[in-house]
């Protein structure tokens, strides 16, 4: 017997739209983005909110994954819904009833075919260090604090010698299952304002911990643990043994997930 599709009560097939999301997040007290059983994260928290105002229990794809602690300030997500909400409701309704250290930033209907994660076509993350003697409280949540000398000017090179396309696995999560280590990075700039250094990069795709990785290598480089010439051999030695630490995940943000122009929007 053929079951009939969801129907309203005239019984016409209700048309479900795509609504996507832009989410600011402060990461401190989840355990990232993707749900986990046992531990409070952002697609889980967002999920529940979203099924509080539709009543449906809906599938939330986020443009990807964040560790535990990482910060975002322009996820993607988006969800399918039959609910008749206007999409730029859904902003106010559901910061009023998500955590205050979640936010929608926005909300629009897109076609169809829009897909957060596989539509991205790169993200920018930011990793940020303060370099002062004594961190201020307010900036505790967001950056790593390494109060001793380092030589900007060698992290500078080093961080240029990211760009282009290389093989990451010294910059990997170390015992992870990968099917390629190679990423793309478009754009990768180390930028001192006052005590506050920041890491910003652009690439294609990145590995678990990579950002974290790569901040951490060029602090080696910084504090003269690691020449140039070593850094380099990073990317052919495929050793994550070789390579620097892995930085605190405070200091890591999401910035922005990059899409091709479409007529997404509706």
């Amino acid at each position: 017997m053929q079951k009939r599709k969801p129907g309203n009560k005239t019984g016409q097939p209700i048309e479900r739209r795509n609504i996507r999301l832009t989410v600011a997040f402060e990461g401190n007290a989840y355990h990232g983005w993707q749900i986990q059983h046992d531990s409070p994260t952002v697609q889980g928290y967002i999920s529940d909110a979203i099924a509080r105002i539709t009543g449906e229990k809906v599938t939330l794809t986020g443009s990807g994954r964040t560790d535990a602690g990482v910060h975002a300030r322009g996820l993607v997500a988006n969800f399918l819904t039959g609910s008749r909400i206007p999409a730029l409701q859904f902003v106010r309704a559901l910061n009023g009833i998500l955590p205050r250290d979640i936010r929608i930033l926005s909300a629009r209907q897109v076609t169809a075919g829009f897909h957060a994660r596989r539509d991205a076509i790169s993200k920018t993350y930011r990793y940020q260090i303060y370099l002062g003697r004594i961190l201020p409280p307010h900036l505790m949540r967001e950056y790593f604090h390494y109060p001793y000398r380092l030589d900007i000017r060698r992290m500078e090179i080093a961080a240029r010698l990211f760009v282009g396309e290389h093989d990451f696995a010294s910059f990997a999560k170390a015992n992870a299952s990968y099917s390629s280590t190679v990423r793309r990075i478009f754009s990768c700039s180390l930028r001192k304002k006052g005590n506050r250094l920041l890491l910003t990069v652009q690439g294609n795709g990145f590995l678990q911990h990579m950002v974290r990785n790569m901040a951490g290598t060029l602090v080696e480089v910084g504090k003269g643990s690691m020449t140039l010439e070593q850094f380099q051999d990073l990317f052919s030695k495929r050793d994550r043994k070789l390579a620097g630490f892995t930085a605190p995940a405070s200091g890591l943000i999401l910035l922005k997930v990059h899409y091709v122009s479409r007529p997404w929007p509706l």
